[in-house]
């Protein structure tokens, strides 16, 4: 269900990094870290919060484009700290 989300895809792969991060950003644009997934709701930021194995610094890639994404809320209401928790 996240063939349609790929950067989301991407956020939740157990090997991503910052530089993954940063060069899916520089490639498809600042609102690229910023989507919500048509299924959940969710922004990358949730997903990267989600993912055990996601590095601080890829998180911060994220933060750095737009850190106001941090209070997005999901399809249940959740922000991506309600996942990191």
């Amino acid at each position: 269900h996240m063939d349609g989300a790929p950067f989301h895809k991407l956020c939740y792969d157990s090997s991503i990094t910052a530089k993954q991060i940063n060069d899916y950003i520089i490639e498809n644009g600042k609102d690229s870290a910023l989507a919500v997934d048509p299924h959940h709701g969710m922004t990358p930021l949730h997903m990267l919060s989600m993912n055990p194995h996601a590095p601080a610094d890829a998180i911060a890639a994220v933060l750095d484009v737009d850190v106001e994404v941090v209070f997005r809320l999901d399809g249940q209401g959740k922000t991506s700290l309600d996942y990191a928790r």
